[in-house]
């Protein structure tokens, strides 16, 4: 059996630690220096075991102030195959504080990103409006959304804006949407997700969502959830003759 590289044996200790209760909610952990000399390891190894921490919900960073135990672990969202509520819609229900981080706004020719124009019925040289969104339910990081707009429909983007609810701004804006669809599937961190989460194994859950302005293609998002912190449910009934 391959041995777990040792940033993700560092977190097991910490997870065994919590889960036996040895360390208690909002117990604070030495500093990173110091349990670099505990541990034997690298700063780099060391962040790494503390991002996998974090990301799951064991752990939350307070600026200023140092790391402490958390029960964010906890935390799971259920979600209704057939639920039509955002992501902060859902965070509220599961009785969580929302919180929206933007990490990258960008403005984009077709051209330059093909499979989202052929999606969104974008020429070659027509703009499209992207903005990296990181979602969160207290200090869990919950989700990496990715939107890409149709920049013919919404001309200009209040950036600010993008920090709230999106839904929220394109209605101010008198736009609503017409009809979508939906789609999940399981993929792996890669790329740009792989450097958020500070990680490659963790589990995402990928949605895909297309939404349309009056039939036309509009907004295109992709959603990653963090595999341990989200769940879909669907009702099944059967009819009897």
């Amino acid at each position: 059996m391959a041995k777990n590289p040792k940033y993700i044996e560092i977190a097991n200790y910490f997870i065994n630690k919590i889960k036996n209760n040895e360390l208690k909610t909002n117990d604070p952990l030495d500093s990173e220096e110091t349990l670099c000399a505990k541990f034997r390891v690298s700063h780099m190894t060391m962040t790494k075991a503390m991002n996998e921490l974090s990301i799951e919900g064991y752990i939350k960073r307070i600026p200023g102030k140092g790391t402490f135990v958390s029960e964010n672990y906890k935390t799971t969202i259920k979600k209704s195959i057939s639920s039509k509520t955002s992501i902060t819609e859902q965070i509220i229900d599961a009785g969580m504080v929302p919180r929206t981080e933007l990490h990258r706004y960008f403005i984009i020719k077709g051209k330059e990103i093909k499979d989202v124009a052929e999606i969104l019925g974008v020429d070659d040289n027509e703009f499209i409006h992207g903005f990296i969104r990181l979602r969160y339910a207290g200090e869990k990081l919950m989700a990496i959304s990715y939107t890409y707009v149709v920049q013919s429909v919404i001309p200009t983007i209040d950036i600010n804006r993008l920090e709230g609810s999106f839904n929220q701004y394109i209605e101010e804006l008198g736009i609503y949407r017409s009809n979508g669809s939906t789609e999940f599937c399981a993929v792996m961190p890669e790329g740009e997700n792989e450097k958020i989460l500070g990680n490659s194994h963790i589990p995402l859950l990928k949605q895909t969502i297309k939404w349309n302005v009056d039939n036309k293609p509009f907004e295109l998002t992709y959603h990653y959830f963090v595999g341990s912190s989200y769940s879909i449910t669907s009702d099944m009934q059967i009819k009897h003759n």
